[in-house]
């Protein structure tokens, strides 16, 4: 759900390193705590996130991409509702923002509210049409949801933009055996 600045089997701690170095240097530049932010959401740590980003809300109370990581740290620490309503003023103040739209589809997912999942999937891939991991977490949305020919749709089309996509390439696999073996 969040760009990775982390790559994949790469060194987080690493990453996360340098990125607290660049903040220590640039404090009052809001790019320095978004890297950081972001090295913390692409490895699930919302126990670090959580108070990163109250203070990155705190100290640039303009950012939509400082409550883009509130809302994901409280979405990553289990507080479904919060991050929906995190993730749903993130989205009032920039309506294109897919990332926002893909994690309060999550967030709504997981707090049993279907509706308002796929209709967040929905719009996250419209928001970016060029983001795999719309169409992977849409695809996901379907399959959970007994839709098997949508998610492989879905799960098709995000191998279209990122052939060697690992999640979409076995999200396909799984709906079409599921196409293949009706229950």
């Amino acid at each position: 759900m969040t760009p990775s600045y982390v790559p994949p089997g790469g060194d987080a701690t690493g990453a996360a390193e340098a990125a607290g170095e660049a903040l220590q240097v640039a404090p009052d530049d809001p790019r320095a705590a978004e890297q950081l932010a972001s090295v913390f959401a692409d490895t699930g740590d919302g126990d670090r996130l959580g108070p990163l980003a109250d203070a990155m809300v705190m100290r640039f109370p303009d950012s939509t991409a400082a409550e883009y990581y509130r809302a994901t740290a409280l979405y990553l620490r289990g507080q479904h509702q919060d991050a929906i309503a995190a993730a749903r003023r993130v989205i009032a103040a920039a309506p294109a923002h897919a990332r926002a739209q893909s994690l309060l589809g999550a967030a709504c997912a997981a707090a049993g509210d279907r509706n308002c999942a796929g209709a967040a999937f929905e719009s996250a891939v419209r928001a970016n049409p060029r983001d795999p991991v719309g169409y992977v977490n849409a695809g996901l949305f379907n399959l959970q949801a007994a839709n098997p020919a949508a998610a492989e749709r879905l799960f098709a089309d995000a191998l279209t933009i990122d052939p060697a996509s690992k999640p979409a390439r076995d999200g396909l696999n799984q709906a079409r055996a599921l196409l293949a073996n009706p229950r």
